[in-house]
């Protein structure tokens, strides 16, 4: 654990997985960072909007937000999820400000057969 400046991220608790409509190309990123605290909100923003130089790579930063007043120290889990349309994408990239990112492949998703 990194103290009480940022939450743990590991890249084993990260999915991203396509999703096609009749009309879009959908990507589904979830997972989740180990707080120090209760308290944490975690988004998934775009990281580079506008003209893209690497189209197969959609990279999103991850924004933490700490509770406004000091909270005991006990690690918890909070989830974070972000739905994109990308009609390129093969990898996920997610950046943080204060750490080496990681990339997250893409998975499609399997229709369901009954």
């Amino acid at each position: 654990m990194n103290g009480q400046l940022h939450c743990d991220y590991s890249l084993a608790d990260f999915d991203a997985t396509v999703v096609e409509t009749c009309d879009a190309r959908l990507i589904r990123v979830t997972g989740h960072g180990l707080a120090p605290s209760h308290g944490w909100h975690l988004e998934l923003v775009a990281a580079n909007p506008g003209v893209v130089a690497h189209p197969e790579s959609l990279w999103l930063e991850l924004r933490e937000t700490a509770p406004g007043e000091p909270k005991p120290r006990v690690l918890t889990e909070v989830p974070v999820e972000a739905i994109i349309e990308d009609s390129h994408a093969q990898e996920i990239i997610i950046r943080f400000r204060w750490r080496e990112g990681f990339r997250v492949p893409l998975r499609e998703r399997v229709p369901a057969f009954r």
